[in-house]
């Protein structure tokens, strides 16, 4: 009878040299991953500082590479940013990090709050239960991003303000990304609260916006659009209680002043719906509206729908609706 010996040998001795080469593997993978994670370490500051840019500081407190073995994620016990020329300084709770060894562009991320903030316009605060990020980045700054936050508010005091501003919001998502040379923005929120509006809460908002020519405001370091720019603002529209709502679109101009002027289309729908919340806040306001409702219905743009279209006209700050005038806004 033949002996298997040899085969069993054969065998066995291939098993010994794959269980010798995953250890290998391991080995040499182990001292590569920490090697990179030493170089990011070491790295960071000045990788920090080429991000924030010349008349700027930015800090990550405290910073770890973790995420062995399959992910390399940086770990902050704090954020900082300060900039000189904007006189702006703000700085938020621990970041968490990671990213995939094979897709090192694609970062997700988790901040805690709060973020606090000062600036030559004024000072704020921003907090939330949970806010999360995912970028992908390129060798120059980021292509998209995305930000997601639930429970999140927001209070602002400015000098530009006739009172302390302060929002809530039981969740908020905000997207931008490079499309070719442009610049675009979307920004939703749900179930929102206003201590200026303290009466009526907007069940959404939304903002989607273009800034043609400007994709490098994702780049790094950050600069700020420099001169005049424009602004294509396909939708803002607050969406309040029984389908009334307010939508604005249009073409704007950001002057080098930060004074706004366009010719936009302001599209009011359920108006007598939305003339009962105004006088919640102040019946006069409810009682114009519902006067100047008729008055309206002639400058409508879009007859035929269940809405008032009408013009909205800003020149330097100076809005008017028609021929009624509104106010004035604040430079950006």
């Amino acid at each position: 009878m033949p002996s298997n010996a040899p085969s069993s040998r054969s065998t066995a001795g291939r098993f010994v040299w794959l269980a010798a080469g995953i250890v290998l593997f391991g080995v040499f993978w182990t001292i590569g991953w920490h090697l990179i994670a030493g170089r990011i370490e070491a790295h960071l500051p000045a990788q920090l500082q080429q991000m924030a840019g010349q008349q700027a500081q930015a800090e990550c407190s405290n910073a770890e590479v973790k995420g062995y073995p399959f992910r390399f994620g940086l770990f902050c016990d704090g954020l900082g940013y300060r900039n000189s020329q904007l006189g702006l300084s703000a700085g938020s709770g621990a970041l968490r990090s990671a990213a995939q060894f094979y897709r090192p562009n694609h970062i997700v991320s988790e901040v805690d709050g709060p973020v606090v903030f000062s600036g030559l316009a004024g000072d704020g605060r921003i907090d939330w239960q949970t806010l999360q990020t995912s970028v992908f980045a390129t060798s120059g700054g980021l292509d998209r991003g995305s930000l997601d936050t639930r429970n999140i508010s927001i209070d602002i005091d400015s000098a530009e303000l006739s009172g302390k501003l302060g929002l809530r919001a039981q969740r908020l998502t905000a997207h931008v990304r490079k499309n070719g040379p442009d610049f675009d923005i979307a920004t939703y929120a749900e179930q929102v609260q206003s201590d200026l509006l303290s009466q009526i809460g907007a069940e959404k908002l939304t903002l989607e916006a273009t800034l043609p020519n400007q994709a490098a405001l994702l780049d790094a370091p950050f600069r700020a659009p420099q001169g005049a720019y424009q602004m294509q603002l396909h939708r803002m529209m607050i969406e309040l209680e029984e389908g009334a709502s307010l939508e604005i679109a249009g073409t704007a101009q950001i002057g080098e002043d930060g004074l706004i002027s366009g010719d936009l289309n302001l599209t009011i729908r359920n108006q007598h719906r939305f003339a009962e919340l105004a006088a919640r806040i102040d019946p006069d306001s409810g009682n114009l509206i519902g006067n100047v409702a008729p008055m309206l219905g002639a400058l409508d743009t879009v007859p035929g729908d269940d809405a008032i279209t009408v013009p909205l006209t800003i020149r330097n700050g100076a809005v008017s609706m028609g021929f009624i005038p509104l106010g004035r806004l604040p430079p950006m």
